[in-house]
């Protein structure tokens, strides 16, 4: 029985830990040869190292996804190992705290130049390629429940995350035509490096010690529970596979109801 991604060719970033390391572990589960892409080297060939020592296909590329010159060689890099691209997953991100009010410029232009213009990036050369392949393909584009409604000290977060909601709308319709499906994840709360940074620094900001603010946030998820990455992994999995293969242009929320509240 052959998996589900069986000879699908995959660019995931940020694969080095967190939900773009179980993205990556999940898709070579089902046959996908991934490219795990990372800023840091030595962490995405980890994860390519556990995929392989499973029995899977990857190789690691280090990328900047804020930087066009650097996402440009990792997608011909990845289509040169690969043989070709099926699926992108832009999964890349970071997160800085703050308010409007009170965030640095600073700031806020380095998580909007990795949170929304990464995905940008990541996804124009990808399309570009698969546009070129004549094939189609799936684009996956992580935004977050940030996207779609407010939390404390977010605002660039949720700025970029927004953006990524809107702009992949727009290149679903752009790109339908050439059979290319782009749709958006928006994850709700999974604990990862990332999350519980944000976490820690909110705590720090508001004087709440962060085992409270999680159990908080635990509570208000009515199915008991925060996320793991797996729960994302396997929604990126539909998304990527040919059982959605007449889904576009969808904002798809997994987060354990917890914006139902």
């Amino acid at each position: 029985m052959t998996g589900r991604l069986e000879g699908k060719r995959v660019v995931i970033t940020g694969a080095a830990s967190g939900l773009g390391r179980g993205a990556a572990l999940r898709f070579a589960e089902e046959g996908a040869f991934v490219a795990c892409v990372d800023l840091h080297l030595d962490a995405a060939a980890a994860t390519t190292a556990a995929i392989v020592a499973d029995g899977g296909r990857a190789v690691a590329i280090e990328a900047d996804v804020a930087d066009e010159a650097s996402v440009e060689a990792m997608t011909a890099s990845a289509v040169e190992q690969l043989g070709g691209l099926d699926v992108v997953y832009a999964n890349a991100g970071i997160n800085i705290v703050g308010r409007a009010g009170d965030v640095a410029l600073e700031d806020w232009s380095r998580v909007i130049a990795v949170n929304l213009t990464g995905v940008f990036l990541t996804a124009k050369h990808a399309i570009r390629q698969m546009v070129a392949q004549g094939s189609g393909g799936s684009v996956i584009n992580q935004a977050s429940i940030a996207a779609l409604r407010g939390s404390k000290a977010g605002a660039a977060y949720a700025a970029a995350k927004g953006g990524v909601v809107s702009m992949s709308r727009q290149m679903a319709v752009d790109y339908g035509d050439d059979g290319i499906r782009v749709n958006v994840i928006c994850p709700g709360t999974v604990p990862t490096p990332l999350v519980d940074s944000t976490y820690e620094a909110r705590a720090e900001l508001f004087g709440v010690p962060s085992a409270e603010a999680t159990a908080a946030t635990v509570a208000r998820h009515p199915l008991g529970r925060m996320g793991e990455p797996r729960d994302i992994a396997n929604l990126a999995l539909f998304l990527a596979s040919d059982d959605s293969t007449w889904i576009t242009g969808g904002t798809f929320i997994a987060d354990g109801g917890f914006t139902a509240t």
